[in-house]
């Protein structure tokens, strides 16, 4: 069953570029910077953790600090730890334009990134309900 949950995500991860075209994008909320939205039918189970494919749609472009570019949305998966609370990025992508369209600004696998908490209120805390509050 993990291998074919690593199998899953993998595919997932591969087609990313892909996906936010095709994704069946599901908006969680809003604040004053930013529409998160997930793909519900991403969403896979490896024991106490899951993963998901969300994005962030920020409603003014930032920058990324590295290349300097605008970043106008963000798509990637990441990984809950229910029981901790908390969460990593496994892969995520920036991209020049809203909902994951433009050039893609960066790529980032980070697959070893360590877990942070989910703190309230934020667009984490929005995605760990989804995941980790079904039933």
């Amino acid at each position: 069953m993990k291998k074919l949950a690593a199998i899953t995500i993998t595919t997932i991860v591969s087609l990313l570029p892909l996906t936010n075209a095709y994704a069946a994008w599901k908006e969680l909320g809003s604040n004053q910077l930013m529409v998160v939205y997930v793909d519900l039918d991403t969403i896979s189970d490896q024991g106490e953790k899951a993963q998901i494919l969300s994005m962030l749609d920020f409603k003014k472009p930032g920058v990324n600090p590295t290349t300097k570019q605008a970043v106008s949305s963000i798509i990637g998966i990441n990984e809950y730890n229910c029981p901790a609370v908390s969460y990593r990025p496994i892969e995520y992508k920036e991209f020049s334009g809203p909902k994951g369209t433009g050039k893609v600004v960066s790529d980032n696998k980070t697959p070893d990134s360590a877990f942070e908490p989910v703190e309230n209120e934020s667009w984490a805390a929005g995605v760990f309900n989804v995941v980790c509050k079904r039933q």
